[in-house]
């Protein structure tokens, strides 16, 4: 059996975010803060805003264009006050001001932004830098680490959920399991996005279904390689809801929230559902054929047909070099722009200076 532990972990190299991507998830939803904070024909409770989702999860995988932004508000859930449909109308016309905000504050790279309406939230296009923001409104009575109260335009209600609470479980697992519960989810979701073009299942049911899977199975073994872990996750998932395939025309997954336990993909479509089972049932049958090959590179062809070729490389001894370079003492690179670093920039081009022996005067 080949693991390929150090493959691997170039794969999670290979699927980790820019750090200009990064940075925009930092720094956009920042603006969107302090406009909403200062903003007094929307009124907000302190602290205004929270990000949640994948960044905020340290999950996201690939070219990150999207955040999760909580906008605390006043209001009673339970009496619909304010009324959800009503608030989010609201929201985007307040957020419809954000534009001309920005510009009056001089970020004239940032004066492209698209504003509208979505099922829970408002949703903000930075269009100059490729980036969404979802904008969504919430009622949080003990603050954000509570449960708070979302809403659902379509039913005009406000709907329960914990977003700060799944964060911390994650965290949790992930701190009982030497780090590999995060490294297993980031694995999942970019098997997803590699494998599915359209009718791709959201992040936050993959999310549940990874820590069910961990806190479900008696005897769990996190001591397994990522190899292991990954084809037992896939697996695990088929085997769970494979029945549903034969049930009838109809059936879905009922995954229930990791916190609260009411049913989070109700709203998973047939076809959805059943393309997303297919990919599973590719992905765990390479998964398996590669951890039976008797031959290296049959397993790493394998696991390129999981993750893809360019993402799960080959040959490690090239990346392990260039890892190695960027690290070499007194070298450093100069990108188009002027900036000096130890490292090659993530993007554009650069030059890298010779070399230097020089540590100091004697």
């Amino acid at each position: 059996m080949y693991p390929l532990n150090t493959h691997f972990g170039e794969l999670l190299r290979n699927i980790q975010p820019p750090k200009d991507r990064l940075d925009a998830a930092q720094g956009l939803p920042l603006l969107v803060r302090d406009f909403l904070a200062e903003n007094r024909d929307f009124h907000t409770v302190s602290p205004h805003t929270r990000l949640v989702g994948s960044y905020a999860q340290d999950m996201a995988v690939g070219d990150v264009k999207d955040v999760d932004f909580l906008v605390r508000v006043k209001g009673d859930p339970e009496t619909n006050q304010p009324k959800a449909k009503q608030l989010i109308q609201d929201l985007r016309t307040v957020l419809d001001e954000l534009p001309e905000a920005l510009k009056g504050e001089g970020f004239a790279e940032l004066q492209n932004v698209e504003v509208e309406g979505a099922r829970r939230s408002v949703h903000v296009y930075f269009a100059d830098a490729d980036f969404h923001i979802d904008a969504v409104p919430c009622i949080a009575p003990g603050g954000f680490e509570d449960a708070i109260y979302v809403p659902d335009r379509g039913f005009n209600k406000w709907i329960p959920s914990h977003p700060i609470g799944y964060i911390e479980l994650l965290n949790e697992l992930n701190n009982q399991h030497s780090g590999k519960v995060k490294k297993l989810g980031k694995l999942l979701k970019h098997f997803r996005n590699h494998q599915m073009i359209y009718m791709r299942p959201k992040s936050y049911w993959l999310g549940a279904l990874l820590l069910h899977h961990i806190r479900r199975v008696e005897g769990l073994n996190m001591s397994l390689s990522l190899a292991e872990l990954f084809r037992d996750l896939l697996e695990a998932i088929y085997c769970q809801y494979d029945h549903l395939l034969y049930v009838n025309d109809d059936a879905t997954p009922n995954i229930p929230d990791p916190l609260l336990g009411h049913n989070i993909s109700w709203n998973w479509g047939r076809n959805d559902f059943e393309s997303f089972m297919r990919h599973v049932e590719d992905g765990r049958k390479w998964a398996r054929n590669a951890l039976e090959c008797q031959v290296r590179e049959e397993a790493i062809s394998y696991w390129q047909r999981v993750f893809g070729e360019h993402y799960f490389p080959s040959n490690i001894d090239e990346a392990a070099s260039s890892r190695a370079l960027a690290a070499t003492p007194g070298k450093s690179f100069v990108s188009t722009a002027g900036l000096v670093t130890t490292s090659p920039p993530i993007s554009g081009s650069y030059v890298s200076t010779k070399p230097t022996t020089f540590y100091g005067d004697k």
